[in-house]
């Protein structure tokens, strides 16, 4: 014979197991508390030392005596530590903006490609925006804290950003699962600067024997800084005196004079001196040659006649061409 007595619902929970729950969810905020602590203990750290560092170059600069080298110390552990917390503060603040930051290339408009030749502005914008959230260090520096939950989390940020202003083919040729921003920083580096003497070798020529031809001042000017920025790159730096003399040295015929008295000027002028003196050239030239060949045309078609060349008076017949 069937009970009539109702089913328990398959929703009830025993008390037990709420209460096993909510040991869970204790045991998980501890966890969570902890590792906030590692982090800020972590961050602590590395700002103490940052700290140590510049108090030994100022000791080293200014040494005191021992008098007040005693009372400095004495007085100075309550301000260090107000220092200390509020560097942390700051360095938790720009990490929790960079891990914020979705599209990298907001930033950092260049993108860079196997076959691009601004890749030295691009490492100068790269390192200008990790510079900003104090993160330089995870592509300068070889030191490694994987025990740190911070500093994994902020080098997973920084490859991120690095994969996120290159190209597809350049991603495939420098990816090496589990590699560190720093690795990954070097081996774009290595795409870029390796085989440096022929690079260097190739890109040297090409500085010395440019020319301006049909290239505007201010075009003919950038090209040529931007090669001495690839050579120095390379580890040839140019010096602005070679920078100015080929400058010069290239110059098409419209500037052979102003290319002479720049030559011979003494001091030799800047490279930024050099490129005004050419543009205010080449502006010059822009506004004088069509007032000229205006004047030039209003001349010719005034109506008055041109002035007659006398034509040479032929000598008189000889005897021998008389005709009888």
């Amino acid at each position: 014979m069937a009970s009539n007595a109702p089913a328990a619902p398959a929703d009830d929970v025993s008390p037990p197991d709420l209460l096993d729950a909510a040991f869970a969810r204790l045991r998980q905020a501890e966890q969570d508390v902890v590792l906030a602590q590692q982090e800020r203990d972590a961050a602590d750290a590395r700002l103490q030392a940052a700290l140590s560092r510049a108090a030994q170059e100022r000791a080293a600069v200014a040494p005191s005596s021992d008098v007040a080298a005693t009372n400095f110390s004495a007085g100075a552990t309550p301000l260090l530590d107000a220092l200390l917390h509020h560097e942390a503060a700051v360095l938790l603040n720009l990490h929790a903006q960079a891990v914020a930051v979705h599209n990298i290339r907001t930033l950092i408009p260049l993108v860079l490609d196997v076959n691009s030749v601004f890749f030295a502005r691009w490492r100068e914008s790269f390192l200008l925006t990790v510079g900003k959230f104090s993160l330089q260090d995870h592509v300068l520096s070889d030191t490694v804290l994987p025990q740190s939950p911070d500093w994994a989390r902020m080098d997973y940020v920084v490859k991120t950003w690095l994969f996120g202003v290159i190209s597809d083919d350049l991603a495939d040729a420098i990816f090496d699962r589990g590699a560190t921003a720093r690795a990954t920083w070097l081996a774009i580096e290595s795409q870029f600067l390796g085989n440096r003497i022929t690079r260097a070798l190739f890109a040297d020529q090409e500085f010395r024997s440019f020319s301006q031809g049909d290239l505007s001042v201010s075009e003919y000017c950038r090209r040529y800084k931007r090669m001495a920025e690839d050579l120095r790159d390379l580890g040839e730096p140019i010096s602005d005196c070679t920078l100015v003399l080929n400058i010069i040295r290239g110059l098409n015929e419209r500037f052979t004079a102003l290319g002479l008295h720049l030559r011979r000027s003494c001091p030799l002028r800047s490279f930024l001196q050099v490129r005004d003196d050419l543009q205010l050239e080449e502006l010059t030239m822009a506004k004088t040659h069509p007032t000229l060949a205006v004047a030039l045309a209003a001349a010719s078609g005034s109506g008055g006649s041109a002035p007659s060349v006398p034509q040479p008076s032929r000598p008189p017949p000889t005897d021998s061409h008389r005709i009888w």
